[in-house]
Formats: C-alpha cells, sequence, structure tokens
C-alpha cells in the first residue's frame, strides 16, 4: 500500500526547500536551485529529488500527497523591489497623506540633509472622498456618492490596477466603505480592491491604511501566482486538499482565503523556522535554558526570531525596508528580524580600505564565484570554501562541485590584495565581519526586548548557518546550539508542523478606570462568532481551538503590548478587569523588567485566533545516525582530517560525514560535520552531541562572554 504524504515547500532567494514526510515521520530534505524567472521550475526540480528518493515518479508521488504547504517570498520580493500593481489610494477628506507621513519617526532626527520619505502610492494617485464617520460609528458626513462617481472614473482613466480604501473609523462603521467597494465592481469591474475593515481592523490609520493598500497592490500578482501554482501541480497529479499556503502568524491558509488577503503571504517564509525550533527545542532533553533564539542563515538573509517557554513571540512592527523609512504591514506577526546577510553576502573594499559583507547578495544566479556560473565576487561561502570548511567535491552531497580555485583567486583580487591579506586571510576576515555584522544584530534584538542571550539557547538553521554559528554563539555568550540535520531547510521543515490557522482584530478601546463592559463583550462575541465561522468552515482534521490577546498599554503610554487572554472570558465584573490588569503587569515585567501595578490600563485592540491542530509527522529523518544517548569511541578510520584555518592558524581538521556517523555521539572540535545539505564547523572548544533529528553543540568558553547594551566580549 502507498503511504500517504505531506510536502512543505519554501522558496527562497537561492534554493527552493521541500521536505517529504508520510503519515509517520519526516523522510528528508531535498533542494533545487530556485528560478526566479518561473518560480515553478524550481519547485518541481525538488519535487523530483523527493520522487525519486522514494522511488516514485512525480505523477505518482502527487497523487499520494493529501497535504502540500506552499511558502514564498513572491509578495516580499515584488514589493520591495516595486513590480506590484499600479495602485490607488482612497481615503477620508483631509486625510490625504497618511502613507506620506507614516507614524512620523526617523532615526537621524537632526538630519535635515535626510531626503523625505517615499510613500506606498505616489501622492498623485491618492484621492479623497467625502464622507465621515465619527469615533462612535455614527455619520457625522454622508458619502457624496456622486463624487465618488467622478473620482473612480478619474481612477479608471489612469489605468489603475488595484485600489485600496481606508476612510476614517471604518472599523466601527462599514458602511461607507461597504459602498465605495459595490461602486468599484460596477464602475471598474476587473480591477482588485481592498477595503480596510475587511484587511486589518485595527486603530492605528497609517498602519491600517498602509496594510490595506499592500494587500491590494499584490492581489493581481498573488492571485495569479497562487492559481497558477495549483493549477500547475494538479496538472502534474496532485489531488490532494487544496494547496496550503504559509502566512505571516506561522500558520497555513486555504489557497482561495489567502488570494483574497494576500498581505498574509508577505513575509511568511521566516515565520515559519521558529515553529520548528521549538519543536526541536522540545526534542532535546538536555535543553538548558527557557528561551530560545532561533536563526535562520540562508543565501541572502540572517533571520531572528525568538520563543518564550514555548511560545514564539508576535509583533505589529514589521516594516518592509529600513524603519520609519520602509512600508509596515501593521498585522500580527511572527516577530522576526531580518540583516541582508547570509552565504551569498558579497564581500568589497570600498575606497577607504574598509571591508563590507552584504547586504548585496549573489542569489541563485550566478551565485558565489565557487559555483561557476559566471560570479566574480567573492561570498561567505566561497571565504568558507578557501578556509577548508567545505569539501569543493561532496557540496549538497556531492550534487555539486565547487571550483576552490576560482574562489582562491577572487579572494585575492577583490579582497586580499586590497587589504594585503593572503586569500586565507581575506576568507577569514569576511568570516569575521560577517559574524560580527550577525552578532550584534542579535545583541540589539535580544537587548531591546529585555532578553539576555547568554540566557538562551540557540536553534541554527538554513544552508549557510553551520558555518559561522560557534563562533557568533561563543561571542554571545550562548552555552548550547541545536542545529537540526535538516537546517538548510528549517522553514520547509516548519510548514510541516504548522496549523490551519487565521487572526481576526477590533479596534475597541477600553480604559480599566472607567470600562465598558457592554461594548467589550460585544467586541469578543464578534470576534468568537468569526473564529467559528472559520473553524466551520475547514474540513480538515485536528483539534479546534480558539485564543484571545488584547493589545494593551499602561494609561498615557504610546505603544501597546500583547496581553494572551487565554481561551477567552467575558467581563462581567470588577474582579475581571482586576485579572486583566494582573495579566498586563505580568506581560509588561517579563518585556521590560518593570511594571506599576494598580496603574489604569489602556487596551486599544482585541484579537481572535482560530487553530486546527493538524496531524503531525515525528520529528525524525530515515538518513540519521542513531544517536544513542552513549558515548561512543569513534574508529579512525571512520574519520577523514583536512586543513582547517581557525583563528587566521591552519589546523589539522576532523571531517565526519553523515554517513559514517551510525555509532558517532561525541565530536569534539576543530572538526566539520558534513550532512548533503549543509556543512557544521565545530571551533576548538566546541562538542557536538550526536542525536537522531539534530546536534547538540555545547561550548566552552561561552560563560567568559560579556554581554552589555550593544556590546559583546571577543572570542575567548
Amino acid at each position: 500500500m502507498t503511504p500517504t504524504y505531506t510536502i512543505s515547500v519554501d522558496t527562497g532567494g537561492t534554493f527552493t526547500d521541500l521536505v517529504l514526510a508520510d503519515q509517520d515521520q519526516i523522510i528528508g530534505l531535498f533542494k533545487s536551485s530556485t528560478t526566479p524567472e518561473d518560480l515553478f521550475v524550481g519547485i518541481t526540480g525538488a519535487i523530483e529529488k523527493a520522487a525519486d528518493h522514494v522511488g516514485l515518479t512525480i505523477a505518482d508521488l502527487l497523487a499520494a500527497t493529501k497535504v502540500f504547504v506552499y511558502s514564498t517570498t513572491r509578495s516580499t520580493n515584488a514589493i520591495l523591489t516595486g513590480n506590484v500593481a499600479k495602485t490607488a489610494f482612497v481615503t477620508t477628506r483631509g486625510n490625504r497623506d497618511i502613507l506620506l507621513y507614516r507614524e512620523g519617526g526617523k532615526d537621524q532626527p537632526h538630519n535635515l540633509a535626510l531626503p523625505f520619505k517615499t510613500p506606498y502610492v505616489p501622492r498623485r494617485l491618492c484621492f479623497e472622498i467625502t464622507e465621515r464617520v465619527l469615533a462612535d460609528g455614527s455619520v457625522a458626513v454622508e458619502l457624496d456618492e456622486a463624487a465618488a462617481r467622478a473620482t473612480l472614473e478619474r481612477i479608471g482613466e489612469l489605468e489603475v490596477e488595484a485600489i485600496g480604501v481606508c476612510l476614517l473609523w471604518s472599523i466601527l462603521n462599514p458602511e461607507h466603505e461597504l459602498r465605495i467597494g459595490e461602486l468599484i465592481e460596477e464602475i471598474l469591474p476587473g480591477v482588485e480592491y481592498s477595503l480596510s475593515h475587511q484587511v486589518n481592523r485595527i486603530v492605528r490609520e497609517y498602519r491600517r491604511a498602509s496594510s490595506t493598500v499592500i494587500d491590494a497592490s499584490i492581489k493581481p500578482l498573488m492571485r495569479d501566482h497562487l492559481n497558477d501554482l495549483e493549477s500547475r501541480l494538479r496538472g502534474l497529479g496532485f489531488n490532494g486538499d487544496p494547496l496550503m499556503v504559509t502566512h505571516v502568524s506561522g500558520g497555513v491558509m486555504r489557497t482561495e482565503q489567502m488570494c483574497e488577503r494576500p498581505i498574509q503571504t508577505v513575509d511568511s517564509g521566516p515565520a515559519l523556522a521558529p515553529v520548528a525550533g521549538v519543536v526541536y527545542a522540545e526534542a532535546e532533553p538536555d535543553a538548558k535554558a527557557p528561551d530560545v533564539l532561533v536563526v535562520d542563515t540562508g543565501g541572502t538573509s540572517f533571520d531572528v526570531s525568538i520563543a518564550h517557554e514555548g511560545t514564539i513571540l508576535y509583533t505589529r512592527e514589521k516594516w518592509l525596508g529600513p524603519k520609519w523609512y520602509g512600508h509596515m504591514t501593521g498585522l500580527p506577526a511572527v516577530d522576526t528580524q531580518s540583516l541582508g546577510a547570509g552565504g551569498g553576502s558579497i564581500a568589497k573594499v570600498d575606497a577607504g580600505g574598509l571591508l563590507h559583507v552584504g547586504p548585496e547578495s549573489a542569489g541563485a544566479d550566478p551565485g558565489p564565484v565557487g559555483y561557476g556560473k559566471g560570479g566574480t565576487e567573492p561570498t561567505v561561502t566561497d571565504a568558507a570554501l578557501v578556509l577548508g570548511y567545505i569539501d569543493p567535491n561532496n557540496f549538497l552531497g556531492g550534487a555539486m562541485t565547487l571550483d576552490l580555485e576560482a574562489a582562491r583567486a577572487a579572494m585575492l583580487e577583490k579582497v586580499g590584495e586590497p587589504l594585503g591579506l593572503s586569500a586565507e586571510g581575506a576568507a577569514e576576515a569576511i568570516l569575521r565581519v560577517a559574524s560580527e555584522s550577525m552578532r550584534g544584530f542579535i545583541t540589539d534584538m535580544t537587548v531591546a526586548q529585555g532578553r539576555d542571550p547568554r540566557q538562551c539557547m540557540m536553534i541554527a538553521g538554513g544552508g549557510a548557518a553551520g558555518l559561522n554559528i560557534v563562533r557568533i554563539a561563543r561571542d554571545l555568550g550562548v552555552k548550547q546550539i541545536i542545529i537540526p540535520k535538516l537546517a538548510a531547510g528549517l522553514s520547509a521543515t516548519g510548514g510541516q508542523f504548522s496549523d490551519i490557522s487565521a487572526t481576526f482584530s477590533v479596534g475597541q478601546y477600553a480604559n480599566s478606570a472607567a470600562f465598558d463592559y457592554e461594548k467589550v463583550n460585544a467586541t469578543l462575541t464578534e470576534l468568537k462568532t468569526a473564529l467559528t465561522d472559520f473553524l466551520d468552515h475547514v474540513d480538515q482534521p485536528g483539534e479546534r481551538k480558539m485564543r484571545f490577546v488584547c493589545e494593551a498599554r499602561y494609561d498615557q503610554q504610546i505603544w501597546e503590548i500583547d496581553v494572551d487572554l487565554g481561551e477567552g472570558r467575558m467581563f462581567e465584573s470588577e474582579d475581571d478587569v482586576a485579572w486583566l490588569m494582573e495579566r498586563f503587569d505580568e506581560a509588561h515585567l517579563n518585556l521590560f523588567a518593570v511594571n506599576q501595578p494598580g496603574f489604569p490600563i489602556e487596551i486599544v485592540t482585541w484579537r481572535g485566533e482560530g487553530r486546527i491542530i493538524r496531524p503531525k509527522p515525528a520529528l525524525t529523518s530515515v538518513d540519521a545516525g542513531d544517536g544513542g544517548a552513549e558515548v561512543a569511541a569513534v574508529a579512525e578510520a571512520e574519520v577523514s582530517t583536512r586543513t582547517g584555518w581557525f583563528g587566521g592558524e591552519p589546523m589539522d581538521t576532523a571531517v565526519h560525514r553523515v554517513e559514517d556517523m551510525s555509532a558517532l555521539t561525541r565530536i569534539e572540535g576543530p572538526a566539520i560535520i558534513e550532512e548533503p545539505t549543509t556543512t557544521i564547523v565545530l571551533d576548538p572548544g566546541s562538542v557536538a552531541q550526536v542525536r537522531s533529528t539534530h546536534y547538540l553543540v555545547e561550548i566552552a568558553g561561552a560563560d567568559d562572554a560579556v554581554v552589555t547594551a550593544g556590546t559583546v566580549g571577543a572570542e575567548a
């Protein structure tokens, strides 16, 4: 009997990762180069490798696949490069410049030479409509339909492809937005549009407007892309459940739902890495830290997220591009932050003789110099190759041969000669600069959230993570690292453990000093109704769960924090309000190490999440070693050596290949572990314990790292 399969795919900037699982366990990770001109080609390549592995044709594998989970950077890349639909913005008269002013932030407030920020929608495509709804939901000025029709006709003359509509206080009374939607369908049939009260029902005006126009601008692109993907998959034989697409909250939604809310796909790929990270942390019996740092190092980016006691942290502060100068999605999303650094990051020496690594990346095409595809600029991967960390004849399990001499030549020409260094010296400098950037990025993120990285353990994923994660962890003071055997596909692995979920928000102000029980309970009832409707309409097996959160702050504070309300409760008395205040005080203390018990709080937004817990495979890989708990001796015949450079010095370095590791349980650095899809470099002083699903790396000297607000001590 042919088993049933689950496929999860993550299309990154360099590689397309596919994780295959049957009904019992994860089978393996399969990679193919991403093909930007047609992403389906890269996806098909990965499917073909998975089918070969289990002895099936592509058609037979897809026919036996019941769930297909897809994660893509298509929408994110389109926004960052400006390749989105020509979009108009329609808002209440007097508020045309919401997108221009954003939230008023500026990282250099006294630098008057900085150019003004470019709005997501050009001002010439921003239009005002005569209407006005007040903060209590009452209508002060009726919608001027004649003027609205004239505005939409003008928008049509400008050949606009999408429209974002965000009217004041439509979150309390959406009557005018709904009518404008009807007029768009009547006057401009075929033009995509998004209404703010349907996209993001929050109080903050810029965030609601930004999320609405972003959603509208990518609707044509993502609707075509997702429908085309599902059609082509079904053409190859997929006949399982509807295609599932990952969203920013770390869950999945059906294709037709995602086509209606494509903004949920923006930056959704990194959201899956912490999902997998939590699973791996729970699988490690010797884990000693309550907080988990999940890092995902790909070819173009370095993504970092935090989980506290098994709970993934969320944020609404999601910027596409630089903070204040980029554009905000405004949706509750897994709190991942990205640095433009990865295996493909290009190294350059500027006119002043300073070495820079990234954010420019060689990507998949042409890729690093060592790939032999025409790349001429040395990258982090080239540096690891020159330092002896990567075997040029065993890259990606031998599927690809690298050109070591070309990498050395480029290293000398572009970095070594300008800095007066040898090829190995230049490679060490590149890796050190990249590592320091990543270390500083993690420090800033953790300290800003009131967390000490020395009290965290680290989950390291991504194809390039193993190259420098030990030196990064040592400088941070992190004592334990888990490196999954499927590290190169951490996000795709997360797709196997993600649940079907949806989040609904309602902006409803409340103050604990004068709590409006009727309005709050009506809001919670509305959320419960929406969640129940969502859960009832998903024809999938799994336990149904609801969870509620409010976004609150102390009276007169500016920004809110999340307060977990559990499975929800109605507010009937002062005791219920006191309970809410206590929950807020605890959350504030945990985040900022200070609170003000008894001080009034304000609640701005209420959220509800509906989740269907999908059946999950066991976290095992059929190719894993035995990973027994007892320490076993390593036979000399099983280990080869080659020269690796550490701290500027050549060292005889043991090389362990996964196919020779059936008896290995302990590996001491300096050493290199070669997995089919990643390479793990163990610096001197580090020890790796082999598990069936991952490696537990413990670092000597990590206790000596000194962490301050923004600086970390030198490598021990």
